[in-house]
């Protein structure tokens, strides 16, 4: 892919005083799609003086990474936002070893910088993957980010942040912004770049900065309809394949996102042998590259009536009747989670909890704890 620039900004196009919407590509240094898009969608505005209710910027997330067209130098820099690292990015010195610290401190400034000045601020992460895949997006599960994920005619994947820890995702939604990822296309697919401008001119639109009706927005809605036409609307992950360090894993040939894979179908394999899907799904992100922890996930459809019932449960702001199920507790010493004693709550614990926006779910001890994502 050729005109790929490594600087940090990207570029910023500002029409009236309105929101924001700051665009991120190159999170992971082998994945220029987002940056290329971003750098054409900014052009166009240029050439066109198309006139916005808002700011449209655009930055590189890890530009070390993309000089080097590897996913990252040391550490992922989208598994680095963990709580102990963020509390770290002010103090914490740049080195030789641990050049990640400084690509989050650069990006951390651009986010706090662009919301300070914005009336709003929507974040569009742009990523590829290493096999053919049509574009899906990701989010933390909040009212506020279903509808900018509704916007786009592409599926919505739930669920990842169960699975995943210290995405930018998980960072910037903390911080109460809007935020998606959108993942369109194989790393090095030129069709990549443009179905990320297609998003980006969607998203536009989306965050007001551009009316539904202006041609770019109603070609990119035709564009991502037509290679995601069949596909589920809503579908969340159920299953993902860790790597680890050393395991010589393999993925299969030939699989492609959102492809039908059978309950014991083999899969791939690493050093203690075969792996088998361990349920029947949709396969989704296959591994066909060196750097990454992520295998493959399965994903299966979700029902638009759940979504629903859960948006109405939200609004209704009935999670404190969470408290009423046996077994359940508010957190001791966090008080945006709730810990579950399964051997009580037995039935349906999941499930429950997703419908009113607890998603993240992990272990202490013998007691689940779920944690909900900032209102909204």
């Amino acid at each position: 892919m050729n005109g790929l620039r490594t600087d940090r900004r990207l570029g910023r196009y500002a029409g009236k005083q309105g929101p924001t919407l700051l665009v991120v590509g190159g999170i992971h240094g082998n994945e220029p799609a987002g940056v290329l898009a971003a750098q054409d969608v900014l052009a166009q505005l240029e050439e066109g003086g198309i006139e916005v209710a808002g700011s449209l910027a655009a930055v590189a997330g890890n530009v070390g990474a993309l000089a080097a067209a590897r996913r990252y130098l040391v550490r992922d820099l989208n598994r680095c936002w963990l709580p102990e690292d963020i509390a770290r990015l002010a103090t914490h010195p740049a080195s030789d070893d641990d050049p990640e610290y400084a690509e989050m401190r650069a990006l951390a400034a651009v986010i706090d910088e662009e919301a300070a000045q914005a009336e709003r601020l929507v974040i569009l992460d742009l990523h590829t993957t290493s096999g053919d895949s049509p574009p899906f997006s990701l989010m933390s599960d909040t009212l506020r980010n279903r509808r900018l994920a509704r916007a786009l005619p592409v599926p919505v994947i739930l669920g990842l942040e169960e699975n995943v820890d210290g995405t930018l995702l998980e960072y910037a939604t903390e911080l109460g912004h809007t935020v998606i990822v959108v993942e369109s296309g194989r790393h090095d697919d030129p069709a990549a770049v443009e179905l990320h401008k297609a998003v980006i001119w969607l998203a536009a639109a989306a965050a007001e900065l551009l009316p539904a009706t202006a041609p770019q927005v109603v070609d990119a809605r035709a564009r991502l309809r037509a290679v995601t036409r069949g596909l589920p609307r809503v579908a969340e992950v159920r299953y993902r394949h860790e790597v680890a360090p050393g395991s010589a894993f393999a993925m299969n040939p030939g699989y492609r996102g959102f492809q039908d894979v059978e309950r014991g179908e083999l899969l791939g394999h690493d050093r203690a042998g075969p792996i088998p899907a361990p349920a029947a799904g949709r396969i989704l992100m296959p591994l066909y590259q060196d750097q990454g922890d992520d295998g493959f996930f399965l994903v299966r459809r979700v029902s638009r009536f759940w979504l629903w019932l859960s948006g109405i449960l939200r609004r209704l702001k009935l999670a404190r009747m969470m408290l009423l199920l046996p077994g359940v507790q508010r957190h001791p010493a966090r008080s945006y989670a709730l810990r579950v004693n399964p051997r009580v709550a037995r039935w349906f614990v999941v499930e429950i909890f997703h419908l009113f926006g607890y998603r993240k779910r992990r272990r202490e001890g013998e007691y689940l704890v779920f944690t909900r994502r900032t209102p909204g």
